[in-house]
């Protein structure tokens, strides 16, 4: 199950929770709110410290928000280093 939530709008700021497994099902839709935060707010943070399970899709996904200038923050350690990789994938 994954659930998303906006924790705060700073000034020029969104924060988005993710909980739960996140596969490719889910990713249209965090993408949608990572553009509405951009457009309203102008950064974007994914707080990912609720997020159990990712498929190879999401860290690919997240590894190309990162390039973007998404803010990934309170990553669990067991998906930190494999979403680093994607990135260094992606380039």
């Amino acid at each position: 199950m994954f659930s998303m939530t906006a924790l705060s709008h700073a000034a020029d700021c969104v924060t988005l929770a993710l909980a739960g497994s996140v596969n490719a099902e889910v990713l249209s839709e965090i993408e949608r709110l990572i553009d509405n935060g951009r457009r309203m707010q102008g950064h974007v943070v994914l707080d990912l410290s609720e997020v159990t399970l990712m498929d190879r899709t999401a860290a690919r996904f997240f590894a190309g928000r990162l390039q973007e200038g998404v803010e990934l923050v309170n990553c669990p350690l067991y998906l930190e280093p494999w979403i680093l990789r994607e990135t260094i994938h992606e380039r």
